[in-house]
Formats: C-alpha cells, sequence, structure tokens
C-alpha cells in the first residue's frame, strides 16, 4: 500500500502551522484518500458544521451538495459558500485527467451571515440561538487566494502522484467480495450502516454477509465500524477544538453517551483524558 504519511503530516502542518481547516472528500473511490490516516480528514473540524451533523437531514443535505461542489471543481479551484453559509476554497482532486474529489479549505464566516444561519435554523427546526454561537465560533478573516494557492496546490500534486502509485499497484487485481464491502464502509462510515444497507448494495444474503466479512476481516461488521469511527475520533482529539459530542455527532454516532463509552472500552480512557494525554 502506498505510503501516505508524507501526506498527512502536510496537511497536519497546514492545520497547525497555518491554521487551516483542511479536508479531503473522496467523491470516486480511490483507497489511498479513504485508509489510514486520511479517514480523519474527511471531517470538518469547527463547531458549526458538528452542531448541524446532529441533524440527520442537515447531514443528508450537506452530502448531497458535495455532489454539486464536486461538479464545480472539475472546472477548477473556487472560492463558495456553502449552503449553511460557510466560506471556503475548493480544488479538485484528480488522476491523470479524471476527477476523484475535492480538498476544501473551510471555516470562516461569509458575508451576510445572519440571515443565512437564519434561514437554516428555520430549514431544519434548529434552534437559531445555539446555531449563531456555534457560527460565532467561525474565522473572520478568509486568506489571500494567491496565499491558499500556494500551501494547496502541493497537496494537490502529492494526492495525485498517491493516487497514480497506489492505483498502479493494484491493477489488474481481482477484487474479492469482501475487499468490496471494507472498502464501501470505508467511504461511507460517517453514515449509518447496517446489514440491511450491505445486502441492499451487494445483493447479498445476511449469512454470506456475515461470514465471507469475518473470514476476512477476523471482527464483525458492527465492531469494524466502530473501529473505524475511534481512529477518527482519536484524530479529531488531537488536532481539533471540538467537543466530544460534537466529535461523536461528526464520525456518525448520534449517541454522544455510546460513544464515550465505546471510546472508553476501546482506549482505557474517556475522549476528555485521551485529549489532555496529548
Amino acid at each position: 500500500m502506498y505510503d501516505i504519511t508524507p501526506i498527512k503530516n502536510y496537511i497536519l502542518f497546514l492545520k497547525e502551522s497555518h491554521k487551516l481547516s483542511v479536508t479531503v472528500h473522496p467523491m470516486v473511490y480511490k483507497s489511498v484518500l479513504v485508509t489510514g490516516a486520511m479517514r480523519a480528514f474527511n471531517i470538518h473540524g469547527n463547531s458549526y458544521c458538528a452542531y448541524l451533523k446532529t441533524c440527520h437531514e442537515a447531514t443528508e443535505k450537506c452530502q448531497l451538495k458535495q455532489e454539486r461542489v464536486f461538479e464545480k471543481s472539475k472546472g477548477g479551484a473556487y472560492t463558495g459558500v456553502c449552503y449553511a453559509g460557510v466560506k471556503e476554497r475548493v480544488y479538485p482532486i484528480k488522476t491523470g485527467d479524471e476527477p476523484v474529489g475535492f480538498i476544501s479549505v473551510s471555516g470562516y464566516k461569509a458575508e451576510n451571515w445572519e440571515e443565512r444561519v437564519k434561514k437554516t435554523a428555520l430549514s431544519f427546526n434548529l434552534p437559531e440561538r445555539e446555531l449563531s454561537r456555534a457560527y460565532g465560533a467561525l474565522t473572520t478573516e478568509f486568506p489571500e487566494e494567491r496565499e491558499l494557492d500556494a500551501l494547496i496546490y502541493p497537496l494537490c500534486q502529492m494526492l495525485e502522484l498517491a493516487l497514480i502509485r497506489s492505483e498502479e499497484e493494484i491493477k489488474s487485481t481481482e477484487i474479492p467480495f469482501a475487499r468490496r464491502v471494507v472498502r464501501y464502509i470505508k467511504s461511507n462510515r460517517n453514515r449509518e450502516i447496517t446489514s440491511a444497507t450491505l445486502c441492499r448494495e451487494f445483493s447479498c444474503s445476511r449469512s454470506k454477509l456475515s461470514l465471507e466479512f469475518n473470514k476476512f476481516m477476523g471482527k464483525s461488521i458492527r465492531d469494524y465500524i466502530n473501529e473505524l469511527r475511534i481512529e477518527d475520533a482519536k484524530t479529531l482529539l488531537k488536532h481539533t477544538s471540538l467537543t466530544s459530542t460534537e466529535i461523536a455527532y461528526s464520525v456518525g454516532y448520534t449517541d454522544s453517551n455510546y460513544f464515550s463509552s465505546l471510546f472508553k472500552k476501546s482506549t482505557g480512557l474517556t475522549p476528555l483524558a485521551y485529549r489532555k494525554r496529548g
């Protein structure tokens, strides 16, 4: 498997040294974009987006809108405002001439944001005061586009090289059924995934799904999903200021107490203790 450690380290450098909220959004399945240390870089690390994820309808709309962002990014980098009022600059990710996803530098306040927040609150029946409070934590000053381009285009090139190299590694290799299930789960780990969902996706019975997956991975599907989400949570605890509840929703849990219980079972520490340990 292609070593993406330099890419991970560069994104962390952008986050820590330049205070940029960089996320990588694969829109076409590419293993290098959804495995290993790249998993948690698909989640916006600000309180406003995390608050919106407490609403299932808002989460679904965000995922649908990403398709529009992806289409627009095919024409090149651009600066825009998402449906919920967050300003961002978007860059295409390509492998050769094929667009496969996009990079977002997000977390900035937009002009006339009060109206956008009010509309978002009404659309999803969310308390406007709480939504405005979360929005207020966003950064006011948007960086110079020239400065962002100088920092992000190298990341685009690093990802393109990683995609080309990883595709070369798996070219002409037949993908087993269980591996296809694994990559689907990795791509959709923040969404609700059930056995019924997977059976529909792969046109198989529950018994085949369970048997093949356990044989291939040595664990159940639910355990594997929890494992991926806990790893995402660890990265968010280390590199963002999101609360435990916000992280729970961001990685795919609707019950923060259940998330905390799973996290402690996995690590031996509560999310807060894990963060304090550094």
